[in-house]
């Protein structure tokens, strides 16, 4: 079944960075009203880019993933900011967040993922073509692909080489307990009700990272199982 466009809700029309999601989590994390939040954010912004962008569609995407989230992503971004999660964490944590709030960014991950289950590379221009087949032929899904890539590349989870994203040459590794944080994001950005855990690994979406973060788990489980 093929989704609507409206279905996948706001595009993701800026490239965000580790450090710009890190400041919108601290922000959320000391201050998780949004009726005062969001003048937070603006004023830290500030220092990270420029007045426009500190008000405008920056601050708009950090909003959506970590201050106000949409409704069916509420619950799981508040348990999220609960959370202590350690610095070589985040890039995965922050990764989980964007897919459950921006499903646009999960059919992005999908189009990538499943040409990197077969091939090394995939050519910028194959990506955003494919993104344009699932949700219309339009300038605006074109630019967001673009920057969905972006930040998915800012987050250490691609890399790209002038006009061709690849498979990272490290990469990322996680502790296993945020692999149900990454299962929950899975649901929702497919607007799924549940999912089988044997599809976690293969998940186009996750880039891999499932696969990791599955065997990650299943270590830890036997090695607490070994002994006397």
């Amino acid at each position: 079944m093929t989704r609507s466009f409206a279905a996948y809700g706001m595009l993701l029309d800026r490239g965000l960075t580790l450090e710009q999601l890190d400041l919108a989590y601290d922000v959320a994390v000391a201050d998780p009203n949004p009726k005062t939040n969001r003048r937070r954010l603006t004023i830290a912004l500030r220092d990270m880019v420029s007045e426009q962008e500190a008000e405008g569609k920056t601050k708009k995407c950090l909003t959506r993933v970590w201050l106000n989230p949409p409704p069916d992503a509420a619950a799981m971004i508040a348990w999220a900011r609960a959370q202590s999660v350690q610095r070589q964490n985040r890039q995965i944590f922050h990764f989980a967040a964007v897919l459950a709030t921006f499903p646009f960014v999960g059919s992005v991950c999908r189009v990538i993922g499943q040409h990197l289950q077969t091939e090394q590379a995939v050519e910028a221009q194959v990506v955003r073509a494919g993104v344009r087949r699932l949700l219309g032929d339009r300038p605006s899904v074109d630019v967001a692909a673009r920057k969905t890539y972006t930040t998915l590349k800012n987050l250490g989870l691609l890399e790209q080489n002038k006009q061709v994203v690849l498979r990272p040459r490290e990469p990322l590794s996680c502790d296993h307990e945020l692999a149900g944080m990454l299962a929950h994001a899975l649901m929702l950005t497919r607007g799924a009700g549940s999912l089988p855990e044997s599809s976690l690994p293969e998940a186009p979406e996750l880039l891999g990272v499932g696969h990791s973060l599955l065997s990650a788990a299943g270590e830890s489980c036997n090695h607490e199982h070994e002994g006397p």
